[in-house]
């Protein structure tokens, strides 16, 4: 997804959520078993390589979980509760993007940040776009904890215009601000500056092979092959 010039790119292990464990004198048929799965992976817990974003942790953030109410592309809650997930190096690197933004006046805002995979289908579902989404086939950088969705509130927690809102597929979403109102593109500049330079990456345009970004809210955390 999102390319800037010199990005590396990395393997990184898929999470996989932790179930339940069910506790039976007899060995559970293999269709129970299996509906155990399909009942709980959707509200399975993140596995310990992930940490709920907070205030405390993350000084200044405002939470804004769009796929945890109806104001998203689905028309329906995807997650049972507003709460947001991301690696500890990717919460370190949002600490400086936060210092950033407070001296420029503004606070940063997170949409989305680890996903589970129902929720990637259900998303795909909804928007079966390559182009934006990545299909249920393969593996998200959502679902590894390492992507994030931001965007700008001013200095008392108000969302700010920027160029295309959440899950805005179209044209006004991508790193070309000359189709924007000027204080939407001055906005979306100062939250792309703090985020490259606290080492995050965009996400590129696929489908055109090219470095242009096709979102100026979803952003990679560049993590070590060994992570």
């Amino acid at each position: 997804y999102p390319l800037v010039t010199g990005v590396q790119t990395c393997a990184l292990p898929i999470l996989r959520p932790k179930l339940p464990v069910a506790f039976s004198l007899q060995p559970l048929p293999l269709f129970a078993l299996t509906t155990l799965v399909m009942v709980f992976s959707s509200f399975a817990t993140p596995d310990e390589r992930l940490v709920e974003v907070t205030p405390d942790n993350l000084p200044g953030v405002v939470l804004d979980l769009r796929y945890a109410s109806t104001n998203n592309i689905a028309g329906k809650a995807l997650y049972p509760e507003a709460k947001a997930y991301l690696r500890k190096e990717t919460i370190q690197r949002l600490k400086k993007v936060g210092k950033d933004l407070q001296s420029e006046g503004y606070r940063l805002v997170i949409w989305d940040a680890w996903r589970p995979a129902s929720a990637q289908k259900a998303l795909w579902a909804a928007k079966p776009d390559g182009k934006y989404l990545t299909p249920p086939s393969k593996i998200s950088r959502h679902t590894r904890g390492t992507s994030v969705d931001v965007t700008l509130a001013d200095s008392h927690g108000n969302i700010l215009e920027m160029p295309s809102d959440h899950d805005e597929f179209n044209a006004k979403a991508d790193e070309d601000f000359s189709d924007v109102p000027k204080e939407a593109a001055k906005r979306a500049r100062i939250l792309r500056q703090a985020m490259f330079s606290a080492g995050f990456s965009g996400v590129p345009d696929e489908d055109r092979k090219s470095t242009r970004l096709n979102s100026s809210h979803e952003w990679i955390s560049r993590m070590p092959s060994s992570a």
